[in-house]
């Protein structure tokens, strides 16, 4: 592997074989990603909000279950 400038590792197989298309596919997924990364805030992404909501179900079902079977 050798480095870019863009700090990812790039990949660069020898001949064109099923490595070649894998590499570019894999780049082109990278580069993807570091562009979404570069504009901020990704669509979909969980946010502080939605962990806690996650975090207070969680310990108020343990709860439940342990008082339940208590």
């Amino acid at each position: 592997m050798e480095k870019n400038n863009s700090d990812s590792f790039v990949y660069s197989p020898v001949g064109n074989g099923p490595g070649a298309e894998r590499a570019q596919d894999l780049e082109r997924r990278i580069r993807i990603y570091e562009e979404l990364e570069a504009r901020g805030e990704m669509e979909g992404a969980l946010g502080f909000g939605d962990y806690a909501a996650m975090l207070l179900l969680t310990v108020g079902l343990v709860a439940t279950f342990y008082l339940w079977g208590y």
